[in-house]
């Protein structure tokens, strides 16, 4: 009975993606299904997907990142930089995955080493990153509209192998297997002579390395950089990985496939209620609806843990 429960449970996401596709694609006449609607769905979900990938770790443990967009706009900016100063295009890939990985780290320190609350330690690179990009941007237009965006036969490739790596690294190796028994009880964890910090460190090192390479691709499509770059962006992605079936408190539920069904789910119900006529402005009280249902859910089912809040 218990097994048909968890089977069940895991499934549901899958589910209420499906449905969600179904239900926007009739609503809106199949304006949903166009092939056009659809490529633009795969351009948005992209990024959010690559992102999403790698705060499945951080998430894993218990841990939130609040500077995902911020770090996201940075990393660009910078690539945008030194393109603009050295005219070399192979610089662009590693300097994102350089930025972003370094910030990643920044936090990560912050929060395993001097024992900052992740809430606080990400919000506080989120309001840095954003105040460098903010007094840069104010004073120039950084842009690499020179570059044509990347073809979708690499982006395709790149994501499956990342796709690939990442479900082994959670499935697999001691980082993924560490970070979710540090979610069951980081205490348990700490006890049983893992360090522990040492494994939370590495999340926040992989979340940023899969952040860069989302930043790569995103500013080879867009090509210039403006302040709202990243805005919203760690919200959608908390969003998506919870519509994904991932609990709040991380532990042994956490799964890369919460990062992939979620990232669809989120990219379909946004532009549903697009093309049904929805303004913008309103899109925010929209998923903050959404996200306070399920982590109401979420919250239910830590409580019969004896978990209610990330640790």
């Amino acid at each position: 009975m218990k097994d048909n429960k968890q089977k069940l449970s895991s499934l549901l996401p899958f589910a209420a993606l499906i449905f969600v596709f179904l239900l926007f694609t009739a609503l809106t006449g199949g304006q949903l299904a166009t092939v056009k609607s659809l490529s633009r769905m795969m351009t948005q979900v992209y990024t959010v997907m690559l992102i999403a990938l790698g705060a499945t770790f951080i998430y894993m443990h218990g841990g939130i990142d609040f500077s995902l967009g911020s770090v996201l706009a940075l990393s660009e900016m910078s690539a945008a930089l030194l393109f603009e100063a050295t005219g070399m295009s192979w610089i662009l890939l590693p300097a994102t995955i350089v930025v972003a990985v370094f910030c990643g780290l920044l936090t990560g320190l912050a929060t395993v080493k001097l024992n900052v609350p992740p809430f606080i330690a990400s919000l506080c690179m989120q309001l840095a990153g954003r105040g460098v990009l903010t007094t840069i941007l104010n004073s120039r237009m950084v842009s690499v509209t020179q570059l044509a965006a990347a073809p979708w036969s690499l982006q395709i490739v790149v994501l499956a192998v990342i796709i690939a790596a990442l479900v082994f690294l959670a499935d697999f190796s001691k980082v993924g297997k560490y970070n979710k028994a540090m979610g069951e009880n980081r205490k348990a964890t700490w006890i049983s002579g893992i360090n522990v910090n040492r494994y939370r460190l590495l999340a926040y090192v992989i979340c940023g390395f899969t952040l860069g390479v989302a930043a790569y691709f995103d500013l080879r499509r867009v090509g210039v950089l403006a302040g709202n770059t990243g805005m919203g962006m760690e919200m959608d992605v908390l969003i998506a990985l919870v519509l994904g079936g991932l609990s709040l408190s991380g532990g042994y539920k956490a799964s890369i496939r919460c990062a992939i069904i979620g990232s669809l789910t989120i990219v379909i119900l946004e532009n549903g209620l697009t093309i049904l006529g929805l303004n913008s402005s309103y899109m925010g009280i929209v998923k903050g609806i959404v996200f306070l249902i399920m982590v109401l859910f979420t919250y239910k089912r830590n409580k019969a843990k004896g978990a209610l809040l990330p640790r």
